[in-house]
């Protein structure tokens, strides 16, 4: 259903280099090899000018086409858009930082490739992770009209903040980390983080773009939802660019978990789709309302087609294709990059 972009299709990607930025200038160079940038990116044809093309960036542990082939990107065809995928490397373990340049260099080339400005939707890593990109490129935050955030940890996780290689002795912490470490990105997830503090530092909600924060009570990995929910952005500003919806003050009693919040769940996928439908940041009501609350999950017809199992072959080739992901095991957060070092905590 969705084909890899061609490499050299337009402009950006004709140039020679590590990555795509010899074009932007004034913006922080991608330093990931071009030719992986464009592997990773996957869209179906251009061919509705009429809507937003939809950029889906998927969550830590899987990738694009796992979760998101037979899910988001066949509803939302039917109705009508055109869908890109990207995967980044090595399902989420390595460092965010790394991860951001595969969401900037999609939203370059999606918004050259369309002509449009792009609607994201990401789940968990694939939410908070494109803040970072957003943040620190400029053509990425100039590309984009709207963003809805499912389940993204955007102020870190209270699961992440205990470290227990902090309980070794610190002469011994150098050997630990290359050998029983822990993966990049889990650091990275602590609300005490440097890569949350610099992301947070200053506008959270960069650019005029809508954002909108899908969040449950029910999340598992995102903590805490209350009081003071992690995943909120200008919480209690009244920001009109921005709206914080907890599905349980919308649908009491809702059963969505970490999981499901960017997999099957009705309720929000209708309401990323009214985000990316019409002015603003989605809005309750607009989408349906209390008849939202009884929508059973997702199921989209193509699973139960004849379609379904090739459907399925496909997805778990690409998963053998991938094969096993990289860990790189660390003591600590990897450094902030330079140019983002002075927001750092």
């Amino acid at each position: 259903m969705i084909l890899r972009l061609a490499a050299g299709a337009i402009t950006l990607a004709m140039l020679a280099g590590c990555g795509d930025d010899r074009l932007q200038l004034g913006e922080p160079p991608l330093e990931t090899p071009v030719d992986l940038l464009d592997k990773a990116l996957a869209c179906t044809p251009f061919t509705h000018p009429d809507k937003p093309p939809v950029l889906l960036v998927h969550g830590t542990f899987t990738a694009g086409w796992e979760q998101y082939d037979w899910t988001y990107v066949p509803l939302l065809v039917e109705r009508g858009f055109d869908v890109c995928v990207v995967t980044y490397p090595d399902r989420g373990f390595g460092d965010m930082q790394v991860d951001a340049e595969y969401v900037v260099h999609a939203l370059r080339r999606i918004h050259a490739e369309s002509g449009r400005k792009v609607a994201m939707i990401g789940h968990s890593q694939g939410a908070l992770m494109p803040r970072w990109a957003l943040k620190y490129w400029s053509s990425a935050r100039n590309a984009v009209a709207d963003f809805v955030l499912q389940a993204g940890p955007n102020h870190g996780t209270a699961l992440a903040d205990v470290n227990p290689l902090a309980l070794l002795p610190v002469d011994v912490l150098p050997v630990v980390g290359g050998l029983l470490g822990l993966p990049e990105v889990l650091f990275q997830f602590a609300r005490g983080s440097n890569f949350i503090a610099a992301l947070n530092a200053g506008d959270e909600t960069p650019g005029d773009i809508d954002y909108t924060s899908l969040y449950t009570v029910f999340d598992e990995l995102v903590q805490p939802a209350l009081p003071v929910p992690t995943a909120a952005l200008d919480l209690d500003q009244g920001n009109p660019k921005v709206a914080n919806l907890l599905l349980q003050d919308l649908c009491p009693g809702r059963l969505v978990d970490h999981v499901t919040i960017g997999l099957t769940d009705r309720l929000s996928f209708e309401l990323a789709l009214d985000a990316i439908s019409e002015p603003g940041p989605a809005d309750f009501q607009r989408a349906g309302g209390a008849a939202l609350c009884g929508l059973l999950p997702i199921v989209p017809d193509q699973i139960v087609s004849p379609a379904a199992a090739t459907a399925l072959l496909g997805i778990v080739r690409q998963s053998a294709e991938a094969g096993l992901p990289q860990l790189r095991l660390r003591a600590d957060e990897p450094p902030l990059k330079p140019y983002a070092q002075q927001d750092g905590g």
